[in-house]
């Protein structure tokens, strides 16, 4: 897929995404144990792995390329993302946040496949009762 978000970043400044083990395990593995966990991600006050904020955006972005430094493994909720789920209403919605969601979500269709997706999420790797 190509990345159609290359100029902008919105969603990587002052993140809250938040982690599986299985997101922070490939990150690791990518890094060939050149890093360690608490480099770039910490434990929310929700007890949920985090991604790390320095400087007011995610680790691994660059402000001045405007790029992922691991978009090619970059964590589930990044891949889904601007498509998120709202807990309280029982429902995926696209953030209003995302200047482009519209090209990254352009039909219905995708948005539902999606959301199942987001919610098989949920449920396996983050064990979140939906």
């Amino acid at each position: 897929m190509t990345n159609i978000c290359f100029d902008c970043g919105k969603c990587c400044l002052e993140t809250e995404m938040i982690l599986s083990q299985e997101d922070v395990t490939r990150i690791m593995r990518s890094f060939k144990g050149e890093m360690k966990q608490d480099d770039f991600c910490f434990v929310g006050r929700d007890g949920w792995l985090q991604l790390r904020n320095q400087d007011h955006h995610c680790y691994f972005y660059d402000l001045i390329s405007k790029k992922c430094h691991i978009y090619d493994i970059r964590p589930q909720g990044c891949r889904f993302y601007p498509l998120i789920y709202d807990i309280d209403n029982h429902k995926c919605t696209l953030d209003d946040d995302c200047p482009k969601s519209s090209l990254l979500y352009p039909d219905k269709k995708k948005r539902k496949k999606t959301c199942l997706d987001i919610i098989k999420y949920l449920k396996n790797q983050l064990k979140i009762e939906i």
